[in-house]
């Protein structure tokens, strides 16, 4: 009995003392709800690093990212350090443009003998977003109220961001929002004169290591920083120092990565405009609400995606009522005409060169052409509409703490997540995972595993993307021409596929290649002036071609089922 008292009296203490670092009780705290959070939301089947199933199944972007960690995975360290040649080879491409996330896929490649053939990291990608925004949000709303459990509640209702669940599970990368608010909270600590310094070179460090997105993103928040800091140092030569200082970070880290290793024409993308944002965007759900309706867009607006939530549209005006009513704060032009300034930029851009209400255009112009060729390189305009909306969140949250009592606060909040979490209910259900997925291959025929241990490339003419060859290629360790890149220099390997066709028909074949025809017509001409060199096949729906002495004739497989054999 006396030890079970101590052992109390132990923990009774303990907790007193983290309770006093306040930081130490936010990041235990943060770790335990975000992943309460997380398991509710998503499950825990993403979290097993060997089911890699769900990934092949999902294809196209996932599997995108997947295939850039597996790739990079099997080649050696080069520099960059980000480089990758065996997809696309043999240009290749870079772990940054496949969207693979460098800062998992660099440590994780270390540990990578140690590291089972299936292995994927995004779910633990997933988990460190909603923890990450957990934090964040904790810290931002510690500073405005003592309250542990209004900054819980705070922060649980910032993890119940639509456009990062939205995210979630497709572009992994681009579900890291707590960069944002990282930023955000970096300009509170500079106004209140409470921020290390080093702080600004750290996030833009980690957001490159994360998405590319973040760093237009979090610029005009670091020019806010960066002004509250002259106003309270009066030095001009920060202008000059702080600048080179990110320049030299996103340089150096730019280069070490690959991220430079594209010509300026190949990090450009075609349909500026066309992922906008549409100005209903904070209110239609997109099918992503239990009570409100998608409203009508145009293109591909869904990747403006910033519906609030059910329970943030209510919030709003109870907390715009208290800050005109209450709040001293509203004087206080000095913080807010910064954060107007910018979120009208972000808002223009959002919007891009083709804005809409509804159905409606609202201007549709042609950019002079170095600006775009700016927001070519950003084509996905409608993105940098998340600012603005962790602007409108957390000013709802905030007005509400600082001008309600505590009971109330907690209450309404408590209510305001329940309503929210009911609302974006099929948003949630349809990135749960309730069970292991089975990945079945559709290449069947036994030649694959007898080629993919006789042959090291596989060409494709002309370049065409199949899931499923990627996916066969990387399990082999073969490398592959062509594929499905973020960004890439996909002329190259265009022009390249001609070059090998000519070679082809003109007798030159390399004999550890499988040649896959992407098109009937080159299929036609392969039977017609190929089949005295090559073996033409027909096998799984591939139409394959392959030199007469190449290592996978002296297998056991019957090719004169499924092909034409060279008869010289």
């Amino acid at each position: 009995m006396f030890k079970l008292r101590q052992s109390i009296a132990f923990t009774v203490k303990f907790f007193r003392r983290i309770l006093v670092l306040d930081w130490l009780f936010i990041i235990i705290i943060s770790l335990t709800f975000g992943t309460a959070w997380f398991l509710v939301l998503y499950g825990h089947y993403s979290l097993y690093f060997t089911h890699v199933s769900w990934i092949y199944t999902t294809g196209r972007d996932p599997l995108q990212h997947q295939l850039g960690w597996e790739f990079f995975r099997i080649e050696p360290w080069r520099f960059p350090l980000g480089t990758i040649k065996t997809y696309g080879y043999p240009y290749g491409t870079t772990v940054t443009f496949m969207d693979s996330i460098p800062l998992f896929a660099f440590f994780f490649k270390l540990l990578s003998s140690r590291l089972g053939e299936n292995f994927q990291y995004f779910g633990l990608c997933e988990l460190t977003s909603v923890i990450g925004q957990m934090d964040v949000g904790m810290f931002i709303i510690r500073e405005f109220t003592k309250s542990n459990t209004i900054k819980v509640l705070g922060a649980s209702l910032l993890v119940l961001a639509p456009p990062m669940i939205y995210r979630s599970f497709f572009h992994s990368s681009l579900s890291a929002h707590w960069i944002i608010m990282a930023a955000i909270l970096f300009v509170i600590l500079e106004y209140r004169q409470k921020l290390w310094q080093w702080c600004w070179l750290i996030l833009f460090a980690v957001s490159l290591f994360v998405h590319l997105y973040y760093i237009p993103m979090i610029i005009p928040l670091w020019c806010i920083s960066l002004f509250f800091r002259y106003k309270n140092e009066k030095q001009k030569k920060i202008f000059i120092i702080e600048p080179i200082k990110v320049i030299l970070i996103i340089g150096i880290i730019g280069i070490c990565t690959g991220i430079f290793s594209l010509k300026i024409q190949d990090l450009t993308q075609y349909g500026v405009g066309e992922y906008s944002w549409n100005l209903n965007g904070f209110i239609n759900s997109f099918g992503t609400s239990n009570f409100l309706k998608t409203l009508p867009y145009i293109n591909s607006q869904q990747e403006g995606y910033s519906y609030l939530g059910l329970g943030v549209i209510i919030l709003l005006p109870i907390s715009l009522v208290l800050f005109l009513i209450k709040d001293p704060a509203k004087k206080n032009l000095s913080f807010f005409i910064p954060f107007f300034i910018i979120s009208i930029g972000y808002l223009l851009v959002a919007l891009s060169n083709q804005a809409a209400f509804n159905k409606y255009i609202l201007w549709n112009m042609i950019l002079p052409g170095p600006i775009n060729y700016i927001f070519s390189l950003f084509r996905s305009t409608g993105r940098f509409i998340w600012p603005v909306y962790y602007f409108i969140v957390l000013f709802s949250l905030v007005t509400l703490i600082r001008n309600c009592k505590v009971v109330w606060t907690i209450i309404l909040l408590f209510c305001i997540i329940l309503v929210q979490y009911l609302d974006l209910k099929p948003l949630f259900d349809s990135k749960r995972f309730d069970h292991i997925v089975e990945y079945g291959s559709s290449l069947k025929s036994e030649f694959w595993k007898i080629a993919g241990k006789t042959n090291k490339h596989i060409e494709v003419i002309p370049t065409e993307y199949y899931e499923t060859l990627a996916i066969y290629a990387v399990r082999h360790q073969m490398t592959l021409s062509s594929g499905y890149f973020g960004r890439a220099d996909v002329g190259a390997m265009e022009k390249l596929s001609i070059v090998i066709w000519r070679e082809l028909l003109s007798g030159k074949s390399d004999r550890d290649t499988l040649y896959i025809l992407s098109t009937p017509t080159l299929v036609s001409t392969a039977k017609r002036e190929l089949v005295k060199t090559m073996y033409v096949c027909s096998i799984d729906n591939y139409d394959i071609l392959f030199a007469k002495d190449n290592p996978v004739i002296d297998s056991d497989f019957n090719f004169n089922e499924y092909c034409l054999v060279p008869y010289n």
